[in-house]
């Protein structure tokens, strides 16, 4: 694959801070690339795509009356994110979640954001979100977020900024474990030289997680993570 006619534009490039010089860490990923032909990288793209539709690693357009099912996008060509801007990411992310759950224990308890005049009463009176059956209520360890999807997007400044936060049902996590798994042997070479943080030991967390939710005298708590297919 030709790399040496790239040419960086007047965006954020994930790849290359100038013409030539890529960022720091991806110099391997560019060096892999550099040596595949082009058709070679088309033909792994196209397996790839096979294989996600084979597995069943799609979602429903909702939007589209006819309930159509695409393939989950899947770019052959990973974002690198080096360890020490993760590490920065990590720390916002656990903060912020953080602020999250204590602004919605707040919500239904003292609500010192709406005395403190920080949101206007209205627009808490107007949300359908809102449940008036959790007024007091206090969830175990104070937990009202189990699990939380936040999306981020790299903004033309190269700083990465939250888009949204999904707190009622988030989804996605299998689409990254999948994507991991297909990157791996799509690029085996790139995952023996690099230090990549794995994360294949997220399902043990999540199950950790719902344990620390049950109360201390429940020896062995049971689990049950509800799925489309258990739904219909």
């Amino acid at each position: 694959m030709r790399l040496q006619d790239y040419q960086v534009g007047d965006f954020y490039d994930e790849m290359f801070e100038a013409p030539g010089k890529p960022r720091p860490g991806v110099a391997p990923l560019v060096e892999r690339l550099a040596e595949m032909a082009s058709d070679d990288i088309l033909q792994r793209q196209k397996a790839a795509e096979l294989s996600m539709m084979r597995m069943g690693i799609t979602f429903n357009v909702y939007s589209d009356n006819r309930g159509v099912e695409k393939t989950f996008p899947f770019d052959l060509i990973p974002r690198i994110v080096s360890a020490k801007e993760w590490d920065v990411i990590e720390k916002g992310l656990k903060q912020r979640i953080r602020a999250l759950n204590l602004f919605i224990d707040d919500l239904y308890h003292d609500r010192k954001i709406i005395s403190d005049k920080i949101i206007p009463e209205a627009v808490l009176r107007s949300s359908k979100g809102l449940r008036s059956e959790c007024l007091g209520l206090d969830p175990p360890r104070g937990i009202w977020m189990h699990i939380t999807g936040t999306d981020l997007v790299r903004h033309s400044d190269g700083q990465i900024y939250v888009l949204e936060d999904n707190l009622r049902c988030p989804s996605g996590v299998s689409y990254v474990l999948e994507n991991r798994h297909l990157m791996k042997n799509l690029f085996p070479s790139l995952f023996e030289a690099g230090k990549i943080k794995s994360v294949d030991s997220f399902p043990y967390h999540f199950r950790d997680a719902l344990d620390y939710l049950m109360a201390d005298t429940v020896a062995a708590p049971k689990c049950v993570v509800l799925t489309p297919d258990l739904l219909t």
